[in-house]
């Protein structure tokens, strides 16, 4: 007798959970979609929308069924709502549902993600301090070329210090905002190198827009032309001369010859080394020679053979010049 009591009991109060389960409503994050009903068959009918979202029958397959997916709408606040709908042949069936608003961002998120990115500012300033020391010095900026190195050698600077610290900036504010707790990964802390190496270039350039810093290049020393000159330059290829080669300007053509300069190497265009060392077979090595539009030029260049025997020079023009125009020459001796 006991024993079937204590079974009525229990079961009594397995129904009393079950209609409690059933009874508690649905909870859906504000702005987010769930599913109601996973498959429901053709000819079911939402008879009641809810005030706070939206009931939508989404097509499955096979063809005839559908899913029944409920928008919540966004909000700041705790909302309820209530929807209807109906199956073939059967009664209408309601679902009460609690909309949760989404958490905005705390002030320690705001903090965590400040200081990160304020770590990459002081980190770049801190690099292109460090790495001013060799690009402004002498031997860095007249034999290699700057647009090239820098980058290079910034990047593995920045990602060696990126991997002393074991630091990725990345997963740093993923945690913050997302409030997880991810592990630095290689291509974080690359991507961390990155931002860093790049910082650095603009803070550099800040500083120098603001006056506080002088960019020591050659592109400085020999400014572009202004909209009314140009610009000549001449590259010596591989040929029959050795040695060095003299260029000589002349204007107007017949007049005497007046020494440009003298070219001591040979240039390689294609070679992956002219992209980083300055080439020694062009003349200038940056930039060009400034000559005035609308005037007449006559270029000659001489040299000697392995025999110091001299050659035929090699001439080009008379030539005019447009406004603004860089013109490079290649000469083969």
């Amino acid at each position: 007798m006991m024993i079937r009591w204590l079974a009525c009991v229990a079961f009594v109060l397995t129904c009393l959970s079950t209609v409690a389960m059933a009874a508690e409503p649905m909870k859906v994050n504000s702005g987010t979609t769930v599913t109601l009903v996973a498959s429901v068959p053709d000819g079911t009918k939402i008879t009641k929308q809810g005030a706070k979202g939206e009931v939508k029958l989404v097509p499955l397959v096979p063809v005839g069924t559908f899913r029944l997916d409920y928008t919540a709408s966004r909000t700041d606040t705790q909302l309820t709502d209530k929807v209807e709908y109906t199956l073939p042949a059967q009664q209408p069936t309601s679902v009460d549902i609690t909309i949760e608003p989404v958490a905005a961002f705390g002030p320690e998120v705001y903090e965590q993600a400040g200081k990160a990115v304020f770590l990459l500012f002081v980190l770049a300033v801190i690099l292109e301090s460090a790495l001013a020391l060799l690009f402004n010095w002498k031997p860095f900026v007249e034999n290699l070329v700057p647009r090239a190195v820098r980058p290079v050698i910034a990047f593995l600077a920045a990602i060696l210090l990126v991997n002393l610290l074991g630091m990725d900036v990345v997963a740093t504010l993923t945690n913050a905002l997302n409030q997880t707790k991810l592990a630095p990964t290689t291509l974080g802390m690359v991507l961390t190198a990155m931002v860093i190496a790049g910082g650095s270039s603009g803070v550099n350039n800040m500083l120098i827009a603001l006056g506080f810093r002088t960019q020591k290049t050659p592109e400085t020393v020999a400014p572009k032309p202004p909209p009314k000159k140009a610009w000549l330059a001449l590259r010596a290829l591989d040929g029959n001369s050795r040695g060095d080669l003299f260029v000589f300007l002349t204007s107007p053509p017949g007049g005497g010859n007046a020494l440009l300069g003298v070219i001591k190497g040979r240039s390689k265009p294609d070679s992956i080394r002219s992209w980083f060392v300055s080439d020694r077979g062009r003349l200038p090595n940056y930039g060009g020679h400034t000559v005035q539009p609308g005037q007449l030029y006559a270029i000659e260049v001489r040299g000697k053979d392995e025999n110091n025997i001299p050659l035929p020079p090699v001439t080009y023009g008379p030539l005019e010049f447009a406004e603004g125009a860089v013109v490079d020459i290649d000469v083969r001796l």
